[in-house]
């Protein structure tokens, strides 16, 4: 073994070292790292529409960062207020479900022979089973801490975006008082580069979610599925998480058809054909063709990252995991020595390899 082969190996083992540490340090530490990484997200997402309004309309920089966070603010507020309303308007009407409820749950009582009294109600044959009890108490519980932990990392959020945004401003001068000459090109074309994959595909992503809610809103309509507003936002918002996103949302969509109009069978398959139909047209065949290229990750270390985050962060870790995945990716084609941890996160070798021909050539 050469010296060279021998240093390369150490630096491998000390890189696979820190990386093993960083993770357990962001699992540790994630109540902060998780409104810091989305942070950083988001302001990637809004950094370009800034810059944009402050050169073309000579919008001042600090005011166009405030503008983008009430814009947020006020999208925030306007799903919450949809969200709140549907949910308050299904436990109104939940008493002409509960008969179905009580049905659907005596064909599992007979078939798993659980105990069922025909004078109880749903909630009161439940309660006793499968520690149904203690699962809701500890689920309240947890709630109410998830809400305002939410509340807490939601302005958060808000405040380092803007803060950061007005940062981003002097990125360039803090780059060239860093590194100099080439090495400051360097750095800034993989800035540059995050942010435009970045921001390209969150923004097909949002876009395709947002047709893929209201085609979701309008099939059920059309089947006269009630609440058909909230079955859209979670289509909307599931299917930022890749593959498994819109398989769940499917089967939630369809399983509560089945409570509404069973035994009726048709509106339930017409639900499923037609929503599944939906994700697939728009997940496999419109979103590819709007990107112009697949996102060059393998389909294994996606799978792999959205199990990983998932882990980390839990539900927001999975549906940041792809952007993730992507800046780790135009990281390791930007720097030599991780080029082959690059052409494993690739999807073909040979599409990886042209990608840190033309990253070379860009040097």
């Amino acid at each position: 073994m050469t010296k060279d082969q021998y240093s390369k190996n150490i630096l491998y083992l000390l890189l696979f070292c820190s990386v093993v540490i960083m993770g357990f340090l962001m699992k540790v530490t994630a109540s902060f790292m998780l409104p810091v990484v989305i942070s950083v997200l988001l302001s990637c997402v809004f950094y370009p529409i800034v810059k944009r309004l402050n050169e073309k309309l000579k919008f001042p920089w600090v005011l166009g960062s405030i503008v983008m966070v009430l814009i947020v603010v006020v999208i925030i507020m306007v799903l919450s207020t949809i969200i709140g309303t549907s949910l308050t308007t299904f436990l109104s009407q939940y008493p002409k479900y509960e008969s179905k409820f009580l049905y659907l749950y005596k064909m599992c009582a007979d078939t798993f022979e659980f105990q069922f009294y025909d004078d109880k109600s749903f909630f009161e044959n439940i309660w006793g089973q499968l520690k149904v009890r203690e699962f809701v108490q500890k689920t309240a519980i947890s709630f109410s801490g998830d809400v305002l932990a939410f509340t807490k990392n939601v302005g958060m959020i808000l405040l380092f975006i803007v803060f950061l945004l007005i940062e981003m401003r002097y990125s360039h001068e803090k780059v060239d008082a860093i590194f100099q000459g080439k090495n400051s090109r360097r750095v800034m074309t993989v800035t540059r580069k995050i942010i435009t994959e970045t921001v390209h595909f969150l923004s097909i992503k949002f876009f395709i979610s947002l047709a893929t809610g209201a085609l979701v809103f309008i099939c059920c309509l059309i089947a006269g599925v009630d609440f058909a507003v909230l079955w859209a936002f979670l289509a909307f918002v599931m299917n930022f998480i890749p593959t498994f996103g819109s398989i769940f949302s499917v089967l939630i969509a369809t399983l509560f058809t089945l409570i509404q109009f069973y035994p009726n069978s048709l509106r339930i398959i017409f639900i499923f054909v037609l929503i599944t139909a939906v994700n697939m047209i728009l997940g496999n065949i419109v979103e590819p063709r709007i990107e112009g290229k697949n996102l060059g990750i393998s389909p294994f270390v996606i799978l792999v990252s959205l199990t990983f985050w998932g882990w980390m962060w839990g539900f927001i870790g999975m549906i940041i995991a792809v952007p993730l995945m992507m800046i780790v990716k135009i990281i390791c084609e930007n720097v030599s020595f991780l080029h082959p941890i690059a052409i494993i996160l690739g999807n073909k070798p040979a599409d990886t390899q042209k990608e840190l021909s033309e990253v070379e050539e860009e040097a």
